[in-house]
């Protein structure tokens, strides 16, 4: 494991160059939180107060244990390939310390902590504060406004659209797809235009695309650039006549063949968290040992992948790109072509 008295250094530019620094999570303590309208909002939009708040409180023992014997492991396999690995402290401030994506978004040499949707969340990053202390003299550390969490900010009413209004800025950050000086921006129930519109006035160096083909929460089991001129796409929210604009020009994988997987009565995630996958390099994915048909689809566009486990990814609500964070991948910033 990394030794922290070495700096950290920020430098990432997108999901495909290889991977040289990043954190892993970890579930102790992980619990479902208390009722409101900004956890109803993100994780069970679709169901009632009552069943909710029927299913606040820590997750089961067996949850905790085997998600991080797999975290562990994750962490071990890629320590093993040479890649410096920072973890959370074991003590939780908000939700918990499993999905370090959500919180942080990383910009070429900036990391953000973003203006998450859930309120449990707002002081999530102080179990991360020991990793970003250390970051060296170029990178830079910002924090984007702390939202409200305003009843009105919330509406139920159409389940069809997002439930998260546009009252004042929020998204996580995996609401942003990272491509060089291109991002795309997904308006859903966990990134709203206010929130889109801070990242074009705080980062005018970056051209940024809205997406808004689902109404779900983050985007990164839906758009994921392989490599410059490949996306794989979830074939079940994307089409040969519906997907982002920016992608027409790329080849595109419109994949639906993913693998079910057992969850709790509470699980956060749909099935396609299977879709979740972690780049080691254009060439090398890390993906849910189960998932064999992505395994072979992948395989031929020469990606190669490292089968792993996360049991209760589906409960929990995070794959392998949810759970970690790449803090410094090799590469330059670069625009690509579109």
């Amino acid at each position: 494991m990394a030794h922290l008295k070495l700096e950290t250094i920020i430098h990432s530019c997108n999901g495909w160059d290889p991977l040289k620094e990043i954190i892993v999570g970890d579930v102790t303590g992980a619990r479902v939180p208390p009722f409101n309208l900004s956890m109803k909002n993100f994780m069970y939009a679709n169901l009632s107060d009552n069943k909710i708040k029927s299913l606040v409180g820590s997750y089961d023992k067996q949850v905790i244990e085997e998600t991080n014997e797999d975290l562990d492991m994750l962490a071990k396999t890629l320590n093993d390939l040479h890649i410096r690995v920072y973890r959370p402290e074991k003590r939780v401030y908000g939700w918990m310390n499993y999905c370090p994506r959500d919180i942080f978004l990383v910009l070429n040499d900036t990391i953000i902590e973003t203006p998450c949707v859930m309120s449990e969340r707002i002081n999530e990053s102080f179990a991360y504060k020991h990793i970003l202390n250390n970051i060296d003299r170029y990178g830079k550390w910002i924090q984007a406004p702390t939202p409200q969490y305003l009843e009105e900010s919330f509406n139920f009413d159409d389940l069809s659209k997002p439930t998260l209004m546009n009252e004042e800025i929020m998204f996580d950050a995996p609401n942003v797809v990272r491509m060089g000086k291109t991002l795309l921006y997904q308006i859903s129930n966990s990134g709203n235009l206010k929130g889109y519109e801070w990242l074009c006035q705080t980062f005018p160096e970056y051209d940024i695309h809205i997406a808004n083909h689902y109404s779900g929460a983050h985007f990164d089991t839906t758009v994921i650039p392989l490599r410059p001129g490949l996306v794989l796409l979830n074939g079940h929210r994307c089409s040969k006549d519906n997907y982002p604009e920016i992608f027409k020009k790329w080849d595109k994988i419109f994949f639906t063949d993913i693998i079910g997987q057992y969850s709790e009565n509470s699980a956060i995630a749909s099935s396609v968290i299977g879709l979740n996958i972690l780049s080691i390099n254009e060439k090398t994915v890390m993906v849910d040992k189960n998932q064999t048909p992505l395994i072979k689809e992948l395989k031929k566009y020469n990606i190669d992948s490292i089968p792993m486990s996360l049991r209760h990814a589906k409960t929990l609500g995070g794959g392998f790109h949810c759970v970690t964070l790449d803090l410094h991948r090799e590469g330059k910033l670069e625009q690509y072509d579109f």
